[in-house]
C-alpha cells in the first residue's frame, strides 16, 4: 500500500507536492502551533508579570517621592511660616523700641547741626579760642550745651545700639541705613589722625612725648582734638540714667549737675579739655571733624523726609553741599564760605562703606 502511494506521488509530482505541504500544515496545526502557542502565551504572562512589578515598583516611588516632596513643602511652609511670624514679632519689636528713638535723634541731630552753625558764627564774631571775650575758655553754659548737643546723638546711638539685633538691620532698610549714617557721625570723634591726614595735610602730634608742655604754645600741633572710642563711648553713656527698669537720656538740666562736683569724671574731663579753649586756629582738626559732622547730620536728617537707598546718599550729599546759605553759616572766617573740598574726600570714603554694605555687617 505503502509502496503504491509512493509510485502514485512520483507519477503525480504536483498532486504529491500538494500532499507533502498539506500533511506538513497538518503536522504544524497539530504539533507546532499549540506549542507556539503555548509558549506565546507563557512569554506574555512573563511579560504582563515583569510589566505589572515594574509599574507596581514605579507607582511605589512615586508615592514615596511624592510623599517627600509633600514633607519639604510642609517644612519649607512650616519654616517661612516661622520665618514670617519671627519677622513680624521681630518688626514690631523693632518699631516699638526704636521708633521713638528716632523722633529723638532727630531732634537731638538738628539740635547738633545748629550748634556748629553756631560755633561757626562765634568765631567768625570773635568769641572763640582764649581770652576774656572766648564763650568757650571756661566750662560755662555756652560750653557745656556745646558738649551736651554734639554728644547727644552718640548716646541716642549707643540706645539704639543696645536695642538692635543684627536681624533688625534687614527688617527695614531705612532705619538700617540710619543706624550705619549715625555710626558714622559718632566714629567720626575718633577720626583725628584722618582729619588731620586730609588735603592740606595739618602737622598733628598729640602723642608727642613733650606734648603736655608744648601743647600750651602750639595747640594746632599737640593738643589732641578727638577722643578714643572708649572715653567716647564713656562720656556718651554718662548722658543716660536707667529709670524704673529704663534707660533714658538725661535733660541738659540733669548734665549740668555732672559739673557740680568736687572731682569731675574723668570721661567728663576728657570731652572737656576737647571743647574748652576751641577755635578753628588753635583746634583745625577738631574744626574739620565739627564741619564733618554737621554735614552728616543734615545728611541724615534729609532721610527722615524721603526715602533714599545707600547709592542715592552721594548725590544727596551733593546737593546739600551746594546749598549757598549752609556753607556761608558753617564757615568759620567772616567774608568766607566753608571749605567743604577737605572733608568731601573723608564723607565718601564713608558713604561708599554704606554702599559696599561694610557698616551694616559692623553691628558693634
Amino acid at each position: 500500500m505503502i509502496e503504491e502511494f509512493k509510485q502514485w506521488i512520483t507519477t503525480n509530482p504536483q498532486v504529491g507536492a500538494a500532499v507533502v505541504a498539506g500533511l506538513t500544515s497538518l503536522i504544524v496545526a497539530i504539533l507546532i502551533q499549540p506549542l507556539i502557542q503555548w509558549w506565546l502565551e507563557n512569554r506574555k504572562g512573563k511579560i504582563q508579570t515583569d510589566t505589572d512589578e515594574k509599574r507596581q515598583k514605579l507607582q511605589q516611588q512615586i508615592q514615596q517621592e511624592l510623599e517627600e516632596l509633600k514633607s519639604r513643602m510642609d517644612e519649607r511652609r512650616s519654616a517661612e511660616t516661622a520665618r514670617r511670624d519671627y519677622e513680624y514679632e521681630a518688626r514690631k519689636r523693632l518699631y516699638a523700641e526704636i521708633e521713638p528713638i528716632r523722633f529723638q535723634v532727630c531732634e537731638a541731630l538738628e539740635e547738633a547741626h545748629y550748634r556748629v552753625r553756631s560755633l561757626a558764627r562765634t568765631a567768625r564774631s570773635g568769641n572763640l579760642g582764649i581770652g576774656a571775650d572766648s564763650w568757650v575758655a571756661n566750662p560755662g553754659y555756652y560750653l557745656r550745651s556745646t558738649i551736651y548737643k554734639l554728644i547727644l546723638p552718640v548716646t541716642y546711638f549707643r540706645l539704639m545700639q543696645r536695642r538692635m539685633t543684627f536681624i533688625d538691620l534687614h527688617l527695614d532698610p531705612n532705619i538700617a541705613m540710619q543706624y550705619s549714617l549715625l555710626k558714622l557721625y559718632a566714629r567720626s570723634f575718633t577720626d583725628d589722625f584722618i582729619f588731620a591726614a586730609l588735603e592740606p595735610k595739618l602737622k598733628y602730634e598729640p602723642n608727642h612725648p613733650q606734648s603736655k608742655y608744648l601743647r600750651e604754645e602750639n595747640p594746632a600741633v599737640f593738643s589732641r582734638q578727638a577722643l578714643v572710642l572708649g572715653d567716647l563711648e564713656c562720656v556718651a553713656d554718662l548722658l543716660t540714667v536707667q529709670e524704673n527698669g529704663q534707660i533714658r537720656v538725661l535733660q541738659f538740666g540733669e548734665f549740668e549737675k555732672l559739673f557740680d562736683t568736687e572731682k569731675l569724671d574723668d570721661n567728663l574731663h576728657e570731652i572737656l579739655s576737647l571743647f574748652v579753649t576751641f577755635s578753628p586756629d588753635r583746634k583745625p582738626v577738631l574744626a574739620r571733624l565739627l564741619l564733618t559732622q554737621a554735614f552728616f547730620a543734615q545728611l541724615i536728617l534729609s532721610t527722615y523726609y524721603t526715602t533714599v537707598c545707600p547709592p542715592e546718599l552721594a548725590g544727596l550729599l551733593n546737593t546739600i553741599s551746594m546749598d549757598e546759605e549752609l556753607i556761608t553759616t558753617l564757615s568759620w572766617y567772616e567774608g568766607k564760605c566753608a571749605d567743604l573740598s577737605v572733608i568731601k574726600p573723608y564723607l565718601s570714603t564713608r558713604l561708599g562703606w554704606l554702599q559696599n554694605n561694610a557698616m551694616i555687617a559692623l553691628k558693634s
